[in-house]
């Protein structure tokens, strides 16, 4: 009976230090896939919105592990400067609102070329105009890791910043990876050649 109690108490201890290794595993890594290769995604350029002016093109090859978005970046002339831009978008429909991160590698053709990252929620129609919520990021000409904070995402309207929004996790609706004219060293070439390849997956996590 004795010898009973110690292998029921034996199996008891493993199956609890089994359960707590799997606790703490999900509580340091509790990634989740924000979007894949196989999403949706589509192609916008200046000339989808401004036809008689766009001159901006782009292109997106998917392979097996990463997403290739090029193209030239037009400068048109505008209100306040230079403008013109091109995106690669996908829809999402998650809750991130556990989430303090969006984590994804990329290379880029020049290291100074900038881009950015926007998400929309469920606030994107608004009367004045698209309401977005954007991060900028460099990376380099080799695999680069990212990660941005998801409380750093700024609201914006046509460009321009806005102060009364703030991003809802809750209802992500989609993400873009963007080129803009506008947040370029204002040396860079015209038309400005640039190729961003993502990496298979973009994640939401945790882990600093």
């Amino acid at each position: 009976m004795r010898k009973k109690l110690v292998i029921v108490s034996i199996l008891l201890c493993l199956i609890n230090s089994s359960l707590a290794s799997a606790q703490v595993s999900h509580f340091e890594d509790p990634r989740l896939t924000l979007s894949t290769v196989e999403a949706d995604w589509s192609i916008k350029t200046d000339k989808t919105e401004r036809p008689s002016v766009g001159a901006s093109v782009a292109t997106l090859l998917k392979t097996e592990d990463e997403l290739q978005f090029q193209g030239e970046l037009a400068a048109i002339e505008g209100n306040e400067g230079l403008v013109g831009f091109a995106f690669i978008e996908a829809p999402v429909s998650l809750d991130l609102s556990e989430y303090q991160y969006i984590e994804f590698y990329a290379k880029s053709k020049d290291p100074r070329v900038v881009y950015t990252l926007t998400l929309k929620d469920e606030q994107a129609q608004q009367d004045a105009g698209t309401l977005t919520f954007e991060q900028e990021f460099v990376v380099g000409t080799e695999w680069t890791k990212v990660k941005l904070p998801l409380s750093h995402f700024q609201a914006r309207i046509r460009g321009r910043v806005v102060d009364r929004f703030q991003l809802d996790l809750g209802q992500v609706r989609s993400l873009s990876f963007q080129i803009n004219r506008s947040k370029q060293e204002a040396d860079s070439p015209i038309p400005l050649e640039f190729a961003l390849d993502v990496g298979s997956e973009v994640l939401v996590t945790n882990q600093d």
